[in-house]
């Protein structure tokens, strides 16, 4: 957790967001934030079906869940690299997730994930 006296106003209420609200650390738990786990995000319900070679493409299925330490310095995100921000990620969790955080809630997110 952030030092209170360190922390901009921001990151802290990015820290309260992703231990509540945002549901960040059900899988994203400290010290490195990640369970070390597999998750199936339903990610194809976003994505058009593609042929490849005549074949469809398989959906994405279980994906590990990667450590947040030093995020700010590992884009791009996903496990295939299709978010390359950290916003566009947030943004995405927030959909598949039905979070309906505000867009000032989504970069106080940011503001905590730039802060790890």
């Amino acid at each position: 957790q952030l030092d209170p006296a360190k922390a901009s106003e921001a990151e802290l209420r990015g820290q309260d967001i992703f231990f509540g609200k945002g549901r960040c650390s059900t899988c994203h738990t400290p010290p490195y934030y990640t369970d070390n786990q597999m998750h199936d995000l339903q990610t194809e319900r976003f994505f058009k079906p593609v042929m490849v070679n005549g074949r469809q493409a398989s959906v994405d299925g279980k994906l590990k869940t990667i450590p947040l330490r030093g995020v700010k310095d590992n884009p791009p995100y996903l496990h295939d690299g299709r978010l390359l921000t950290l916003e566009d990620t947030v943004e995405f969790f927030n959909l598949i997730l039905q979070l309906d955080l505000s867009a000032a809630e989504k970069g106080d997110l940011v503001a905590f994930l730039r802060a790890l």
